[in-house]
């Protein structure tokens, strides 16, 4: 008896768990999703500063019939600010509504009250100015097309992307064979170490980036040494505190076990030069990589419907807020731009040059020197594009004395993903990074270099906001 009035107490325990997990009740439109006492609401709306819009309502009973009577009405919370129209509102059907004649008349954050029989129901939104608009859609399409490099003969070439992409396994490229470019850029790790600084055979100066999306660069590694991915992708080869290999070195390893991968991929067989040998190898590294590109992120939904002006309903507020902060206060979008989120050029970051006891890290300042002595260049013998009018950076590029300290701007796309930051790797953390550039030290930065760095004072809630926004530059 006692065992039955036990499990009879489960069993209504059970029912009543059931009973209050169970959905409210749903509205009959998707959108974004209100709930007080007695109702669930549901609306879509697109708004755009300075024209009226209108909005669709949905909204159910947590018991008994839909509800009859709906208001709604805006303000900026921030600057006791209403609307200045009064919408109508309009019955389609039970529990389903129509407002039009609303307009926010100025950019911010908006508020959405709605009464439903009497309830009151609000919600936050972002109101972007035209300006903050066109800044925020310059940051897409995503992905990009896909476009061969024309230095390179084999790029986009199915042979030489399956050929780099063993070569970039192999371990036997290098001169101990211990080691491969999977070491530093793993892809279970999207394609870095997750270390401050990169380990080959040896410590290096600066952290692993990334090769993802690696083929929309300008310039590669961190201080621009070399101006195209195939030249950038033979460099870690001959290092010797990372593969520690020769051209001779390659060149065997390519004629004894890649021969005939080579050949179809070349239409040739591997010629004497051991050099050239080797350039091919990176060639044909450099065809795989282009292939690594990022997925589409919630920021690209979200940047695609501000285009399309359709209701946005899945991207958090919080991101919202963050982005605003980066186009407009943070002012990030100046050397993060594009659909990669980065001008491709270089920057002093306030970061310290020291890259260890007595030894200082020049940056750009050493990378266009190396560059331009370069034998792979791209005004060099190796490039494939017979005009050369891909190697009018290197022509034209400068250098100057504020390049000295500057480092390549990356891009942001997967950035919540590839910590450590900065180019020595010395920031943990998102959360550091931005806080880094709210309290940077403007002294800090030379005298003769760029003004654009700015202290920018962050409160913790907008520093909580721009983290939520880079945040959503990554794959979920």
């Amino acid at each position: 008896m006692e065992k039955r009035r036990s499990a009879l107490l489960l069993f209504s325990s059970a029912l009543i768990v059931a009973a209050t997990a169970a959905p409210a009740c749903t509205p009959a439109i998707d959108g974004v999703r209100l709930e007080s006492k007695s109702f669930v609401l549901s609306y879509r709306a697109a708004p755009e500063v300075g024209k009226h819009f209108s909005v669709e309502i949905a909204a159910c009973a947590k018991s008994g019939p839909p509800p009859q009577n709906l208001k709604i009405d805006a303000h900026m919370p921030e600057h006791r600010h209403g609307m200045n129209y009064r919408p109508t509102v309009k019955p389609l059907a039970p529990g389903r509504w129509q407002a039009e004649g609303l307009m926010f008349h100025m950019p911010g954050k908006w508020e959405l009250v709605f009464f439903v029989e009497g309830e009151r129901m609000t919600r936050e939104l972002i109101v972007f100015s035209d300006e903050e608009r066109q800044r925020i859609l310059a940051h897409g399409p995503w992905p990009p097309a896909a476009r061969k490099d024309p230095g390179n003969r084999v790029s986009g070439k199915p042979e030489a992307i399956a050929l780099g992409e063993r070569l970039f396994f192999e371990p036997r490229l290098s001169g101990t064979g211990s080691v491969l470019c999977a070491t530093c850029h793993v892809p279970f790790r999207h394609f870095q170490d997750a270390r401050p600084r990169g380990f080959g055979l040896e410590p290096v100066d600066r952290n692993t980036p990334t090769v993802m999306n690696v083929s929309l660069y300008r310039w590669y590694g961190w201080d621009g040494g070399n101006d195209s991915l195939w030249a950038q992708s033979i460099r870690p080869l001959l290092d010797p505190r990372e593969m520690r290999a020769s051209p001779a070195h390659i060149a065997a390893v390519i004629r004894t076990l890649y021969r005939k991968e080579y050949e179809e991929t070349f239409s040739r067989a591997p010629p004497a030069d051991d050099e050239q040998v080797m350039v091919d190898a990176g060639k044909a590294l450099a065809a795989f990589q282009e292939t690594l590109v990022t997925k589409r992120t919630p920021f690209d939904d979200f940047r695609d419907a501000l285009e399309r002006n359709e209701p946005i309903a899945g991207y958090p507020l919080a991101a919202q807020r963050g982005l605003r902060l980066f186009v407009g206060k943070g002012n990030c979008s100046v050397c993060h731009f594009g659909p990669q989120f980065t001008n491709g050029e270089f920057s002093d970051t306030g970061i310290p040059f020291f890259a260890g006891k007595g030894r200082v890290d020049a940056g750009r300042s050493e990378g266009i020197r190396k560059v331009k002595a370069s034998p792979y260049n791209l005004l060099g013998r190796f490039n494939d594009d017979a005009t050369r009018a891909n190697a009018t950076s290197t022509r034209h590029v400068e250098l100057q004395h504020r390049n000295f300290g500057e480092f390549r701007v990356p891009g942001l796309r997967n950035v919540a993903l590839t910590a450590p930051y900065m180019h020595n790797g010395s920031i943990a953390s998102l959360r550091e990074v931005v806080q880094h550039y709210s309290d940077i030290d403007e002294e800090r930065l030379h005298l003769d270099g760029e003004k654009i760095l700015r202290k920018l004072n962050l409160t913790p809630a907008e520093i909580d906001d721009l983290v939520a926004f880079l945040e959503s530059l990554s794959e979920q």
